[in-house]
């Protein structure tokens, strides 16, 4: 097996403890914490807000950063201080310090995983660059079908203490592993992109000004940065509390966190999918279908809130949302060259900040109508727009577009 390919598995694995927690986990932790320590939920999605901007905010860091130093370095470290902030999360009743722990679990998530992990599959990877996104990002969407259940009987067994005392010390057992498999690029191994005998030729691709005033001119930056914020917004506000939405539409505790969990399956599955359909089609056929879908699938709520109805909409939404994280990565490398990803993706993901809105807004929505309807109007109309912004986008103008892809 090509050694880019166990890269990926470790990348999954990385977000699968970071990214995946930071996100999914609170389906677990929201309702014990706010009922152990007294905080509201609109406190608590504030906490979420800002810990979820400052990571955001990390990603053009991440990025600049691994330009210049060792990935291997990056992601060891990430592991150490991510998991060790975990630990922090589960020993302080002040919602300050939490929010302060939380912080840096969501920027190490951009070193553990996260930038830095999409920086070495870009460097292993070149006609697989789709697929092996995907293989390296579905880690976030799996810890959604595996965590909060974790985290669910750990609480009602030994509590919320002992719950993130367990994710902080599996999250540092990455840091060691990190250290002995990672290599930031397959010379260093003898090797070549995607296993090949020799490297790969270089793709007849148009000279591109990837710095970022030249960037900050470009439309095309502005559409795909603002189109995938949009709708990362959109997945990560509803991923991160489907439990609690299920619950309060009637649903048992159980039952709703497996519906959660539903849906968080269905978008780790969907990630190496929408990989392989950016690979088989392109990067930008794959966007339009994926926003369209989502948009779908959201129209789904507006069925009565049956048992049936949920389940369908846990699975179309999460196959759908699911492939974001697979899909912005390989556009990125498609319309801005493989070579300039760093540069590019690092002025892409200023927009991900429109990322931590969504949390403000379902509390928002929450707290003035006691529902999730309000919210759920406004992240449709997200999606709608993130469409339209990919229709703007013109498949002549990516760099790339000529690459032959498999």
């Amino acid at each position: 097996m090509f050694y880019g390919w166990k890269l990926g598995a470790l990348t999954m694995g990385c977000n699968f403890m970071l990214q995946g927690s930071a996100l999914y986990c609170m389906n677990a932790f929201m309702e014990p914490l706010c009922e152990l320590n007294g905080w509201t939920r609109a406190g608590l999605n504030l906490s979420m807000g800002v810990a979820s901007l400052m990571g955001q905010l990390a990603m053009p860091l991440a990025a600049a950063v691994s330009a210049r130093r060792s990935l291997r370095l990056l992601t060891t470290l990430g592991a150490l201080v991510g998991g060790a902030a975990t630990l922090g999360m589960g020993l302080t009743t002040n919602l300050a310090l939490f929010t302060l722990s939380f912080i840096l679990v969501w920027v190490c998530s951009q070193f553990c995983g996260g930038v830095v992990g999409n920086a070495l599959i870009s460097r292993w990877f070149r006609h697989f660059q789709g697929r092996a996104f995907g293989l390296a990002n579905a880690g976030t969407s799996l810890s959604g079908v595996i965590l909060p259940f974790f985290c669910m009987l750990l609480i009602h067994s030994f509590g919320v203490t002992a719950a993130y005392t367990a994710l902080g010390v599996l999250t540092c057992l990455l840091a060691p592993l990190s250290w002995r498999l990672v290599r930031d690029e397959p010379q260093a191994l003898g090797l070549h992109p995607d296993g090949r005998r020799h490297e790969p030729h270089a793709p007849k691709a148009k000279p591109v000004n990837t710095s970022f005033t030249a960037l900050a001119h470009s439309r095309p930056a502005w559409f795909v940065g603002a189109a995938f914020g949009l709708a990362l917004m959109t997945g990560s506000a509803f991923m991160s509390q489907m439990k609690p939405r299920f619950a309060d539409l009637g649903l048992e505790a159980w039952p709703a966190m497996l519906l959660a969990c539903l849906s968080a399956l269905f978008a780790a599955l969907a990630k190496y999918a929408w990989g392989w359909v950016s690979d088989r089609t392109t990067p930008l056929t794959a966007s339009r279908l994926i926003m369209a879908l989502s948009a779908a699938s959201v129209a789904l709520l507006a069925l009565p809130p049956t048992l049936p109805s949920l389940v369908v909409f846990s699975m179309a939404f999460g196959g759908c949302i699911g492939g974001l994280w697979a899909v912005l990565p390989a556009v990125v490398a498609w319309y801005f060259g493989s070579r300039n990803f760093l540069a590019a993706y690092k002025f892409i993901s200023l927009f991900i900040i429109l990322r931590c809105a969504g949390f403000p807004v379902v509390a928002l929505s929450h707290d003035l109508l006691g529902s999730y309807a309000l919210a759920d109007a406004f992240f449709g109309a997200a999606l709608l727009t993130a469409l339209v912004l990919t229709f703007l986008l013109r498949p002549g103008d990516a760099v790339e577009n000529t690459h032959h892809r498999r």
